[in-house]
């Protein structure tokens, strides 16, 4: 291809691969057809409101985005909102109705009365400190819609919380055609409204896993058919940024990204395993600086020949339970295959212990008790990189994909 055309299409690869950004258009977005599928089914149930709970970084904000285009040729009024720590219950409702407009008619004084239209938003009938009631009222005003406060786990109040069940009840019991969608509650909707057991049967639990390998792959090979130029790629290649991925769209998008570049600049029209290699470098460096920053504390040592990085390695790549929790024996054995040496769980569980600490960054959350102790990474987004930077520096040669295929994701 001339040069222009190349310049077109490795712009092209930064608009359907989209590692910075949730994806926006439904053109785009792959997989998740079961949760679409059980989110439509609330939605026309009477009186069914939403929680929609996963990891970090599996693609909740992408899925609510894609929920939006979704329902908006269908339902007269779908609202979404962005969240976060400054809200409360009254400043999320005054963001859900400053996005709503109606048309207020007046008559205006004189010998001939004319009407005066004023284009207003249905926050300014809202008082400053919004009640259940009030928003009651103004939905059903509205009629048929849709509001939805993506990251709401954001906000972390639990009187919000509270105002919250609240508000689902009193739709839900007047019968109000209105649909409430909480996306991103943490991993879990246990204890979010503990204190209000009466809305269980109101609120549908919609639980967003980690992507399985042929979402993912959709990821790719419909980015891959959205380029201006068409490009394709070897089996081999996928399989493996699949398997980094570890079930996080992020990461899929992040590596064929780079391998895709790679490829158009040296002309090629298929994206192999060397592309993919050589654009791992430009993967990591563009990982966010949070997660290199964590990476970097995790393992800082002044002494020579510790095992922090190996560990941590052996961490990512340890057999874990629904939760995302493994236990020190999930360790050992790819700790082993890593090091080429035998090591047992005490020479090893006081690096576990470390990284459970304020010191080391607090990478690993413990629960239990001793002798029955659990982790999991704080972050899930770490796990990946971990693994690219084992990949990069040599620590994995040979023993990549038995790791990966033997860790449960």
């Amino acid at each position: 291809m001339d040069e222009k055309t190349r310049m077109n299409a490795l712009m092209e690869v930064g608009r359907v691969f989209s590692p910075g950004a949730p994806i926006d258009q439904q053109d785009l977005f792959a997989g998740r057809l079961p949760q679409v599928e059980r989110v439509i089914d609330a939605v026309n149930g009477k009186g069914q409101h939403i929680a929609i709970f996963g990891e970090k970084g599996v693609g909740k904000t992408s899925f609510s985005n894609t929920l939006k285009e979704i329902f908006s040729t269908q339902i007269p009024l779908v609202v979404k909102v962005n969240c976060d720590e400054s809200d409360d219950f009254s400043t999320m409702w005054h963001k859900a109705f400053g996005e709503i407009e109606y048309v207020e008619e007046k008559n205006r004084i004189g010998f001939r009365p004319r009407r005066s239209l004023k284009t207003k938003t249905l926050a300014e009938n809202l008082e400053k400190n919004v009640v259940p009631d009030a928003v009651r009222k103004c939905l059903q005003l509205v009629g048929h819609s849709i509001v939805i406060f993506d990251e709401f786990d954001r906000v972390g109040k639990p009187v919000t919380n509270r105002l919250m069940a609240d508000t689902i009840k009193n739709l839900s019991d007047n019968g109000i055609r209105a649909t409430i969608l909480l996306v991103g509650v943490a991993d879990t909707v246990d204890g979010l409204f503990a204190e209000h057991k009466s809305i269980d049967r109101s609120l549908s639990e919609i639980e967003m896993p980690r992507m399985s390998r042929a979402e993912l792959e959709e990821i790719v090979t419909k980015a891959h058919g959205k380029l201006l130029v068409p490009m394709k790629i070897d089996e081999d290649a996928l399989d493996l940024i699949v398997l980094l991925s570890q079930g996080l769209p992020h990461y899929t998008h992040l590596l064929a990204m780079h391998a895709t570049k790679v490829a158009i600049k040296a002309d090629r029209g298929t994206v192999n395993l060397e592309d993919f290699h050589n654009g791992l470098e430009a993967s990591l460096s563009d990982t966010k600086q949070t997660i290199r920053n964590a990476y970097q504390q995790a393992i800082a040592s002044q002494r020579q020949g510790t095992l922090y990085k190996q560990v941590l390695l052996a961490c990512a790549l340890a057999d874990v339970n629904d939760l995302g929790f493994f236990i020190s024996a999930n360790v050992r054995d790819p700790l082993c295959q890593i090091t080429g040496k035998q090591y047992d769980i005490p020479n090893f569980s006081q690096h576990l212990n470390a990284f459970s600490s304020a010191d080391r960054g607090r990478i690993l959350e413990k629960r239990g008790t001793t002798r029955r102790f659990q982790f999991r990474f704080e972050n899930p987004l770490l796990q990946p990189y971990i693994i690219m930077r084992g990949l990069k520096e040599g620590m994995l040669e040979g023993k990549l994909r038995t790791l990966l295929e033997n860790s449960r994701r």
